[in-house]
């Protein structure tokens, strides 16, 4: 563990507290997006910035939730889930100082799911996206500790509750979900033709597909926060990318990376509608959908699906 990157989360977690925490994942995208076309310049930035100390989603966002959720309970936000506005704005110490211890505890979560229990249990740091974990059970103790909503929100009595879209709700979020899931698919298996053809530069952008994807999706969280209704869409296309990838480099065929890519994208977005209705529907504070749903996708694309399809690129 960088003892340094240890001490730097807790500025971390406060920082995205005071600017919001959707702000804060924005510029987790764009950090990545500009480190990935960096290449080799920018590959320190990526562990550093954008899944480092001060822009990871497990110490920065998960910082700003948990900052939020305690704003709330203590009378100074009227809503607990809210992960937009800046919290310096509350002009409480308190509040941004619970942004950084969470920060810190984010990044411990995260060390311990992937350097200790990944490496010794599973063979793998990389088993699953730790990240995204850790920020499910970062949410999960701020909605223990500062909310009486329970893990899953109170329903009121009378109150039919749901746990997918329904009818044409429905209908709209597999279609979306499936034809991001063919854009990328798409996108993942042209690089993959091109580097099989010879082009290094293509191989290189193929092997970022995943993180390149998610860079793009979450800075155009930017368009949300300007009220504009802007779909998050990380939780789509960031698996959907991984998929594409580990099917292609096992099959050399852009029509299968294409499919498989479309199936993990409706997946994708089933799953975020059933973790937002399930978690955050009658609740306090923020259990973030598309963290849980990239946690269950990637542990299939990490560990499972190469054991199925291993590479032949």
């Amino acid at each position: 563990m960088d003892l340094t990157l240890l001490i730097a989360a807790f500025g971390g977690g406060l920082f995205a507290a005071a600017i919001g925490g959707v702000p804060s994942f924005i510029f987790t995208g764009l950090t990545v997006v500009a480190a990935i076309l960096a290449g080799d310049f920018g590959a320190p930035a990526i562990g550093i910035v954008s899944f480092g100390s001060w822009f990871s989603p497990c110490v920065a966002f998960a910082g700003a939730v948990a900052a939020a959720g305690y704003a709330k309970k203590i009378g100074k936000l009227e809503v607990g889930g809210d992960i937009i506005t800046p919290l310096a704005g509350l002009k409480d110490a308190s509040v941004l100082l619970v942004g950084g211890i969470f920060g810190i505890i984010g990044y411990l979560l995260n060390f311990t799911i992937g350097t200790l229990i990944g490496a010794n249990v599973f063979g793998s740091a990389a088993w699953t996206d730790t990240v995204a974990l850790s920020v499910v059970i970062s949410a999960i103790l701020v909605r223990l500790l500062f909310t009486n909503s329970g893990l899953t929100g109170k329903t009121p009595a009378g109150v039919t509750r749901h746990y997918l879209p329904q009818g044409s709700d429905l209908i709209f979020t597999i279609v979306m979900g499936a034809g991001f899931g063919i854009l990328i698919g798409g996108i993942v298996a042209a690089f993959g033709n091109m580097a099989l053809a010879g082009s290094a530069e293509a191989a290189y952008l193929f092997s970022q597909m995943g993180g390149f994807a998610f860079g793009i999706a979450a800075f155009g969280l930017v368009f949300a926060c300007m009220g504009l209704p802007f779909y998050g869409c990380h939780h789509i296309v960031l698996p959907a990318a991984s998929t594409a990838i580990v099917v292609f480099s096992g099959t050399l065929s852009p029509v299968a990376a294409i499919i498989a890519a479309a199936i993990t994208g409706i997946l994708g977005a089933l799953i975020g509608e059933f973790a937002g209705l399930t978690f955050n529907s009658y609740a306090d504070s923020h259990i973030d959908p598309p963290a849980c749903t990239i946690w269950v996708l990637q542990l299939i694309n990490f560990s499972v699906l190469p054991l199925i399809l291993p590479s032949i690129m």
